[in-house]
């Protein structure tokens, strides 16, 4: 029988799209199924939530040259070898937390496997085994990380679905001014791209027309933002509170 770790995943940093945009459940459901289709929706879900776990592993005190191996680890022998994803239900809550408590606890016993190793941490590595209590202490905010990651994911597949729509409408304009007037800005710092650019390079007549594809994208990319969090089962305050601000953000950009 292979195990998850004789099958090695085509996953690597940085791979957040995960397969379709589709609701994240049913990705998960089928993943722990049998169904002819588990294995490609088990290398959906491991590709999707990369960033996520790695994020956490960084900020728990593992030195990044061993993150990535770690965050291989966790998908390879709880993620998929114990089939986490069996546990995880729509009726039972949120995946996110039962991820977030699997990781964690993956973490510290990969941090004291290390540490009964050699007593003395390695260069780059911030954690102290507590002997009295036998937890792990770990510099920065792990679970901080975990939902920040956790969020630009959620970002990230709303604007993906929203590109795709455009693309397939025949509507690249209006993805364009979205991207690039709005959502770049607000994700990466860019300067806005004025009316005036936006008006010669898709031969416009007038600024009312890029306003009102500013406004009509704006909502479609609302309403998939709110779908997403919708999907991934989110009510968490501090998540909408993330996905809030960036959307004041947005409605206070130029015009």
């Amino acid at each position: 029988m292979t195990t998850a770790r004789e099958k090695p995943l085509s996953i690597s940093p940085g791979d957040s799209t995960g397969g379709s945009s589709h609701t994240n459940w049913k990705a998960i459901v089928d993943a722990a199924s049998s169904s002819v289709t588990s294995d490609q929706s088990r290398e959906a879900v491991a590709q999707r939530y990369w960033p996520v776990i790695n994020a956490f592993v960084k900020r728990s005190g593992v030195n990044t040259a061993e993150a990535d191996d770690v965050t291989q680890g966790f998908i390879a022998d709880v993620l998929l070898g114990r089939n986490l994803l069996a546990s995880a239900t729509p009726e039972r809550g949120k995946f996110r937390a039962l991820l977030m408590a699997s990781v964690r606890n993956y973490t510290i016993d990969q941090l004291r496997k290390r540490m009964a190793a050699s007593r003395k941490p390695e260069a780059g590595w911030v954690v102290q085994l507590e002997d009295d209590t036998g937890s792990v202490a770990v510099d920065g905010d792990p679970e901080r990380a975990f939902l920040s990651a956790w969020v630009v994911m959620i970002i990230d597949r709303a604007s993906n679905e929203v590109r795709e729509h455009a693309l397939r409408s025949g509507q690249e304009m209006h993805w364009d001014i979205l991207d690039r007037r709005l959502l770049q800005p607000c994700m990466t710092g860019a300067v806005p791209v004025s009316t005036e650019a936006f008006m010669r390079q898709w031969s416009l007549s007038s600024a009312v027309q890029v306003a009102n594809i500013v406004a009509r994208m704006k909502r479609r990319f609302t309403a998939a933002l709110m779908a997403q969090l919708g999907q991934f089962d989110e009510d968490s305050e501090s998540v909408v509170a993330e996905v809030s601000a960036l959307l004041v953000e947005i409605g206070g950009g130029r015009r």
